[in-house]
């Protein structure tokens, strides 16, 4: 039955986000670029048309190692052993292939070290240094950082205590910018801690930032009729529609058997929400109820488009600790690679401004998602 969120309950959900997050971060996530327009809806077409399309753009298709990874003279773990990178390390990217490793996850990368396999390197777009805005007008910008990482500091200074690295594809609106006494340009990212929602800034070196154009975040087919999404939890595959036709597909890595396990049944979009910090560490004052057993503790800023489904939490959105899609590894998310779960965002109901922090509904007006 449809129902309408009242304000208590749209507190209760902002908070519960906090905690719903998938796997802590000893994994970060697979990004695939759709060429401009309509995607296609098979995802590995869309990913051998993102590397044509790189040529041609003012960015660098780069590699970042999750955790240790080990390059092999062929798409294999019985070739070669050529080279090793650890973990944030940073290589370039020169095509992909498809050969045997596990039942879920085929695709390797080809790189000038040699083969690697996808599961534990982030594909990221690396522009060059961003120029600095220091008019960001009344209410900001989203921005994207830009580059492999950078750090989240408490003032606009190198010399500031780091927070967090924040890494390539997380998401943040910038409400501020200044220079610093050495004529660095900074922005002040809104970082919606728990339980600091409202209070909680950092501070990103400008160069390592790029404004979000308005056109990566507008409606996609905002007037199309019927949309609805299938989620084929056993085939771990998320499919929208729109009446009968598929529009969009791609691979998930939904909640793990058991407590974190996904349900099933009919559900909708309740919140979008383009970035959000997901943590569920201990504070003081803390819900007896909320608190982590501490060998399951994450904390996971900048989580970038974020379309949630349930008041527990639980949401379609973006991985950067993983990119190893198609078994299941969550907290009861259903985590998909960034630019497929911006391509998500775009395209359910309700429709939202780009100024929009929070983007409310209820099944009433949002997407029907139904879980089988």
């Amino acid at each position: 039955m449809p129902y309408t969120l009242n304000r208590r309950q749209m507190l209760k959900l902002i908070i519960a986000a906090a905690t719903a997050a998938t796997m802590a971060p000893s994994l970060h996530a697979r990004a695939h670029y759709p060429t401009q327009g309509t995607p296609e809806p098979d995802e590995e077409t869309a990913i051998s048309a993102a590397v044509r399309e790189r040529v041609q753009q003012p960015w660098v298709w780069m590699g970042r190692a999750i955790h240790t990874v080990t390059f092999y003279d062929t798409p294999s773990t019985s070739g070669a052993r050529l080279d090793t990178r650890y973990r944030d390390q940073a290589f370039r990217i020169l095509g992909e292939t498809r050969a045997p490793f596990s039942a879920h996850n085929d695709l390797w990368y080809e790189t000038e070290l040699g083969y690697v396999h996808s599961a534990w390197v982030l594909p990221l777009r690396i522009y060059p240094p961003q120029p600095f805005l220091s008019d960001i007008g009344t209410w900001g910008f989203w921005g994207e950082v830009s580059q492999v990482y950078t750090a989240g500091r408490t003032a606009p200074s190198a010399n500031a205590a780091q927070k967090y690295r924040f890494y390539g594809g997380h998401v943040f609106h910038v409400i501020d910018a200044q220079v610093d006494e050495e004529g660095i340009g900074w922005y002040k990212v809104f970082d919606d801690y728990p339980p600091k929602q409202f209070t909680n800034h950092q501070w990103i070196l400008a160069k390592d930032v790029r404004q979000i154009p308005r056109e990566e975040m507008a409606p996609i087919h905002p007037f199309a009729g019927e949309k609805h999404i299938i989620v084929d939890l056993p085939g771990q595959r998320l499919t929208c529609y729109e009446g009968e036709e598929p529009v969009f597909s791609t691979l998930v890595a939904s909640g793990l058997p058991g407590v974190h396990a996904t349900p099933t049944g009919e559900r909708c979009v309740l919140l979008k929400q383009a970035s959000r910090h997901m943590a569920n560490v201990p504070y003081e004052g803390m819900p007896d109820d909320l608190q982590p057993d501490p060998s399951d503790i994450f904390d996971l800023p900048g989580i970038p488009w974020n379309t949630f489904f349930d008041l527990e939490g639980r949401a379609i959105h973006g991985a950067y600790w993983h990119n190893d899609f198609g078994v299941q590894r969550s907290h009861g998310c259903l985590n998909v690679a960034c630019e497929a779960a911006r391509w998500v965002y775009r395209w359910v109901h309700p429709v939202g401004g780009y100024e929009d922090e929070f983007i409310q509904s209820d099944c009433t007006v949002g997407t029907p998602i139904t879980f089988l």
